[in-house]
């Protein structure tokens, strides 16, 4: 008797268009349910706003990018308008802020990828500080210990991250919420035990100090703009991944986990990816690290370094996508000048984020939004019928 054979779909797969549908249709669903228990717990008479649901693009060619026309020429341009500045910038500002900045771009990149995994994917991970550190130390260990030219390790370096952080996420992704976010901080430490322990291989804890840069990036206006723009463009490269078919369905997983996956999206993948991706990221911000600090040392690997991209996200917004950008520049500034006048800036830190968590819970973006102002200063609705 012959096995019985299914019939072969694959002519009947959806193509480009029907797969970006589902995943809208994903996260429509997925943001229904929460907008169905808000309106159930809202007081009577109470207006209830639903789910924001984004737009159906208009009907495209084929070979048709996923995203809409008007959304990358506007990224684009904010891509030249900041380039512009930068190049300004590097004319005007003196060598002191121009190094400042340098690491304020790093950081930023830093954030807004690990913004990649808490924003848009719901995993709050403390453990990227592992992949920013393995960036810096893939271009100072090829050059301590094999003198490699610069430009080769520094390419490398979002691999090494990727690779990393796929070996990490295979199994930090088994477990779910605070398991997940102290497996990862876990890993994290163990990278830094290692680089500090292992004094033949990274110097231990003395670090790894003067790794060659090419002579043009040590110029401040050169290096400045240089890291500036690389940045910017990964920034882009990020943006463009998370209005792509895939970012859609990873606020979907967000939003319910368990409906995305019984709709047939496989969540497991979709995390997987987004932590190699957030890893690559980090890991290629931490090698712009190295054109700021030509040094690399454990405390790059710490777990205190790991907060500071939540901070960050959580200063700017992590709502928005440059939000975490935004916090990366406030919180470095800031820093800096509170280092100059109190010795304990990690509790002005701890009060200021304590601050936006209560009454600014959209970050420094939610305070340009004129929704939050309208809904600040509207009043509230009677629940009765009105008297006399």
């Amino acid at each position: 008797m012959e096995p019985t054979r299914l019939p072969d779909n694959s002519s009947q797969r959806p193509g480009p268009e029907r797969r970006y549908g589902a995943a809208r249709a994903w996260l429509a669903r997925a943001a229904s349910v929460n907008w169905e228990m808000a309106r159930d717990a809202a007081p009577v008479g109470a207006p209830v706003r639903g789910p924001a649901i984004p737009e159906a693009p208009a009907h495209r060619s084929a070979g048709a990018p996923m995203a809409e026309a008007w959304p990358t020429t506007y990224a684009l341009a904010v891509f030249a308008v900041g380039a512009l500045a930068a190049f300004v910038a590097s004319r005007v500002l003196s060598p002191v802020w121009l190094l400042e900045l340098q690491h304020v771009a790093a950081l930023a990149l830093f954030a807004v990828a690990t913004n990649l995994l808490v924003g848009y994917g719901g995993l709050v991970s403390f453990g990227q500080a592992a992949y920013y550190g393995l960036g810096a130390y893939t271009i100072a260990l090829a050059w301590l210990h094999f003198k490699a030219p610069f430009w080769p390790s520094f390419i490398a370096t979002p691999l090494v991250g990727a690779v990393s952080a796929f070996a990490v996420g295979l199994v930090a992704l088994r477990t779910r919420k605070l398991y997940f976010a102290l497996l990862t901080l876990a890993f994290a430490q163990l990278f830094y035990t290692v680089a500090q322990q292992q004094y033949d291989i990274t110097n231990g804890a003395t670090g790894i100090f003067g790794v060659a840069v090419p002579a043009v990036l040590m110029d401040p206006q050169v290096g400045f703009f240089f890291v500036f723009v690389a940045a910017a463009l990964a920034m882009l490269l990020l943006w463009k991944i998370t209005v792509s078919p895939f970012g859609l369905t990873l606020r979907a997983i967000r939003e319910n986990r368990a409906r995305a996956q019984s709709v047939g999206v496989n969540v497991f993948r979709h995390e997987l990816l987004a932590f190699v991706l957030a890893g690559a990221f980090s890991a290629f911000a931490g090698g712009l690290f190295i054109i700021h600090d030509q040094s690399a040392y454990p405390e790059l690997l710490d777990w205190t370094k790991s907060g500071e991209p939540i901070f960050m996200l959580v200063l700017g917004g992590m709502n928005s996508f440059l939000g975490p950008a935004l916090g990366a520049l406030v919180y470095q500034i800031s820093h800096e000048i509170i280092v100059q006048h109190l010795k304990d800036w990690q509790l002005v830190l701890g009060l200021v984020v304590l601050a936006i968590v209560l009454f600014m819970p959209d970050g420094i973006v939610g305070l340009f939004s004129a929704k939050r102002w309208r809904r600040w200063f509207a009043r509230p609705q009677a629940s009765g019928p009105n008297p006399g």
